[in-house]
């Protein structure tokens, strides 16, 4: 279950990092860049925190 839960928290965090990148590159009247600047860096750290735990716990669970 714990993967799972992992697995979904991964999701979201590159859901979040795909907004992120989505709103750096808006041609709005109002800056967005930064905001989506902040989601970018934000969404990708934890994704790739989670895949890694995911990756640990999963090899972990086999040995």
């Amino acid at each position: 279950m714990f993967l799972v839960l992992i697995g979904v928290l991964a999701c979201i965090a590159a859901a979040v990092l795909t907004l992120g990148v989505r709103l750096m590159r808006a041609k709005t009247k109002i800056p967005v860049y930064p905001l989506g600047l902040a989601l970018a860096v934000v969404g990708g750290v934890a994704t790739v925190a989670f895949v890694a735990i995911f990756l640990v716990y999963g090899i972990s669970a086999l040995v």
